[in-house]
C-alpha cells in the first residue's frame, strides 16, 4: 500500500496555480506504485494502480483531474508498463479512430481473434492484461453479451420468424451464443454500424451462423433522420451505444428506435451505472470515457415516447449492478 503521507499531501481543492504541486505529488505516489511492480509483481501493481487512480479521481474536481492529474499520470513511467498490456494499449491508441471499438471488446470477450495480440505481448503485458480484462466492468460486459444472446432466443420463442435489429452492432459477438440464430428461428437480424470493418466481420456470420444476418452501414444520424428503410422489428437493441450518448440525444434516439417496433415488440437499452471501480484507470491509461448513469437517468431515455404507446417498461440490473437495462414494450 502507498504510505499515508502520500495520500494526505494530495490537495483536495486545487486552483490552476497549484497544478505543479498536484503533478509533483501524483508522480511521488506513482513512483511507489511502480516499485510494487518491480518488487512484488504486476498483479499487486495493477490492483494498487487502479485503486490509487480511483482515489485521485474522487479527490479532485473534474478540471484538475483532466488538466493536472491525467498529464502527470500519462507522463510517468508507469504508463509504459501498463501499455505493454495489448488491451490497454489498443484502447489508448484507438486504431479505428474512436473509443471502445469492436476490436477492444474482443479483448474483453477473450475472443480467439484477440489471442495473437496477447501472445505477442511481453510477459508483463500479459500479466497486466490478465488483471485488466477480469475487472468488474469487463465481467459486466461479458454478462451483457450473454444476456443479449438469451434475449434474441427468447424473442424467437415468443415470435416465430422473429425480426431483430442490432444498432451499433460492433462484431455482433452475441450471435455466436444465440441458439435461435443457429437453428434458423430468426427470420432476419439486421446489424447496423458506422464502422465498415465491424460490418465486414459480421457479414462473415452469414456463412458460419445464419444467412438471416444482414448488415447495413448506418450511424445514429441515420436513425434520427429516419433515413434507413429498415422496416419493423420484434426486438431492437443497442449493446454499448448509449454509454457514449448525451442525455437529450439518447432520448431522441430512443423515441426513433421505439418507432421501429412492431406491436408487442421490445426495445432493450443497456447503460453502465455509476460506481465503476476502474473508471479512473480507463480514463488515464486507456483514454476511454463512458457516460455512467443512475437508474433514473437510464429510465429517462423513454421521456420522449408517448406513454399511451408503451405497454410496459421494465428496468433491471446485472448481477454486479454495474449495467442497468431499460426494456420498453410497444403497445
Amino acid at each position: 500500500m502507498l504510505s499515508p503521507s502520500v495520500y494526505t499531501r494530495l490537495p483536495v481543492r486545487s486552483l490552476e496555480r497549484h497544478y505543479a504541486a498536484v503533478a509533483y505529488d501524483v508522480n511521488r505516489a506513482l513512483d511507489q506504485v511502480h516499485d510494487i511492480a518491480i518488487e512484488g509483481g504486476y498483479d499487486p501493481f495493477i490492483a494498487e494502480l487502479i485503486d490509487f487512480l480511483g482515489l485521485l479521481k474522487d479527490s479532485f474536481k473534474d478540471r484538475t483531474w483532466r488538466e493536472a492529474v491525467l498529464p502527470a499520470a500519462r507522463g510517468h513511467k508507469v504508463a509504459a508498463l501498463v501499455h505493454e498490456c495489448p488491451f490497454t494499449r489498443h484502447s489508448f491508441e484507438r486504431p479505428r479512430g474512436y473509443p471502445g471499438d469492436a476490436g477492444l471488446l474482443d479483448f474483453v470477450y477473450r475472443h480467439p481473434v484477440a489471442r495473437p495480440s496477447e501472445e505477442a505481448a511481453t510477459a508483463g503485458g500479459r500479466a497486466v492484461m490478465a488483471h485488466t480484462v477480469n475487472v468488474s466492468a469487463c465481467q459486466a460486459v461479458r454478462q451483457r453479451k450473454a444476456l443479449l444472446a438469451r434475449t434474441i432466443d427468447a424473442v424467437a420463442d415468443r415470435h416465430p420468424g422473429a425480426e431483430v435489429l442490432a444498432v451499433a452492432c460492433g462484431h455482433l459477438r452475441e450471435a455466436e451464443e444465440s441458439l435461435a440464430l443457429r437453428e434458423g428461428r430468426v427470420a432476419r437480424l439486421v446489424a447496423t454500424d458506422q464502422d465498415p470493418v465491424s460490418l465486414e466481420v459480421v457479414a462473415g456470420y452469414r456463412e458460419t451462423i445464419s444467412p438471416a444476418i444482414e448488415t447495413r452501414p448506418l450511424s445514429v444520424r441515420h436513425f434520427l433522420a429516419g433515413r434507413h428503410g429498415l422496416g419493423s422489428f420484434d426486438l431492437v437493441y443497442a449493446a454499448g451505444l448509449y454509454d457514449y450518448l448525451e442525455e437529450r440525444l439518447a432520448a431522441r434516439l430512443t423515441h426513433r428506435l421505439f418507432g421501429l417496433l412492431k406491436s408487442g415488440g421490445r426495445l432493450l437499452i443497456p447503460n453502465f451505472r455509476t460506481g465503476v471501480r476502474e473508471e479512473a484507470y480507463m480514463e488515464a491509461y486507456m483514454d476511454w470515457y463512458l457516460l455512467y448513469r443512475s437508474r433514473a437517468e437510464i429510465e429517462a431515455f423513454a421521456a420522449e415516447i408517448p406513454p399511451a404507446a408503451i405497454a410496459q417498461t421494465r428496468y433491471v440490473e446485472d448481477e454486479s449492478g454495474l449495467i442497468g437495462y431499460l426494456e420498453i414494450e410497444k403497445r
